[in-house]
């Protein structure tokens, strides 16, 4: 006799085949199905109490400052509001897309703006990793965190853009002529090496060698706690610890410093690094002294990555002098191409097939 089977839909989307050798064995089984199992008393715990007690004493140790910051930030701003509250247990599918819209939503509740695509990304790439732990600690027999039948509403992310040729041409003109050491050095070191503001901040006059045109890129300090800097050995990931190539403008400017100890963009002594509101005014000042606005510190990084490949340099280049542990950053994000780019295409184009042109007419003859 054939087994007798049905296909049974909970309430939070997921679909469970029930099966018995007769009806009075498929009812049965359906019933199993939507009642779920019986929860252990002692497995039955609210979200933000997991994270708290069993989640954040483990996993958070060995996060960078700033990543425990910005995760911080997702459980109090978001995770905790929504859901701290509910089991475990009782979180579903349903729940999560809840989350999803109240998030890109985010506006209308007193927040500055809604939250967008790539930062609910963000949250709901930390939510999936604790409820994974969950279902391996078993307080739960699945994650409802399922991208294939979550739909994210939030509005696309504006994203770091290169500077225009004329812009990028004005700043490093402008280099020599701004007022405090600081500004020259921090500036310098922004529009001709790709790196990152907060790798800027990090480097030390030891790990610079004039002679041979490098520096060597080995901490970072970033502003986790808003103003007071937190130096951070090491990058952000294993490639961001690299070398550094300095062509001669930036050697000239670096040149210039007598004292060469201590932190190059340096806070109240050279020993200290740069507090945010000092490091927010250097760049500031100096953008407007030379005379560009409406570029953000890391559009120089993209920069740097977009003339690397109008230059010709590959991908996997680009990406080894930026610190990126493979080059779909390079391809996907930073390696924009500006007008300029495109007009040397052009010009490559119309030699190639001048050429062309020029050969068949001699073939013929």
């Amino acid at each position: 006799m054939a087994r007798l089977r049905e296909r049974v839909q909970l309430d939070n989307g997921i679909i469970r085949w029930a099966s018995g050798n007769n009806k009075q064995e498929l009812f049965r089984c359906i019933a199993q199905i939507l009642v779920g199992p019986q929860v252990d008393p002692a497995k039955r715990i609210t979200l933000e109490n997991f994270v708290e007690q069993k989640y954040k004493p483990t996993y958070f140790k060995t996060l960078a400052a700033t990543t425990r910051a910005n995760y911080e930030q997702y459980l109090r701003l978001n995770i905790y509001p929504y859901m701290g509250y509910m089991y475990l247990t009782d979180i579903n599918i349903l729940t999560i897309q809840g989350f999803y819209n109240w998030m890109a939503e985010a506006g209308s509740r007193g927040r500055k703006k809604d939250l967008n695509k790539n930062t609910i990304d963000r949250v709901s790439g930390l939510l999936s990793r604790i409820l994974r732990i969950a279902v391996a600690l078993k307080y739960i027999d699945e994650s409802p965190v399922n991208r294939d039948l979550l739909k994210n509403n939030g509005q696309k992310a504006s994203t770091h853009k290169p500077l225009r040729n004329a812009d990028i041409i004005r700043v490093r003109n402008g280099i020599p002529k701004l007022k405090l050491e600081r500004q020259r050095l921090y500036v310098v070191l922004l529009a001709y090496t790709g790196m990152r503001p907060e790798e800027i901040l990090g480097l030390r006059w030891e790990c610079v060698d004039l002679e041979n045109g490098v520096c060597h890129m080995i901490r970072t300090v970033t502003y986790p706690d808003k103003n007071r800097p937190v130096v951070q050995e090491g990058g952000k990931t294993e490639l961001s610890v690299r070398q550094i190539i300095l062509v001669p403008d930036v050697i000239a400017v670096l040149s210039q410093v007598e004292n060469k100890t201590g932190y190059v963009v340096h806070g109240r002594d050279i020993m200290s690094p740069c507090p945010r509101s000092t490091y927010v005014k250097t760049y500031s000042e100096a953008f407007k002294q030379i005379g560009i606005e409406g570029y953000e510190p890391y559009d120089f990084r993209t920069n740097f990555a977009t003339e690397c490949c109008e230059s010709g340099f590959t991908a996997k280049q680009t990406a080894d002098m930026m610190g990126h542990t493979d080059t779909r950053m390079v391809e996907k994000v930073y390696a924009k191409r500006r007008l300029e780019g495109v007009i040397q295409y052009r010009e490559a184009l119309s030699r190639m097939m001048t050429c062309d042109k020029m050969c068949d007419t001699k073939t013929a003859v």
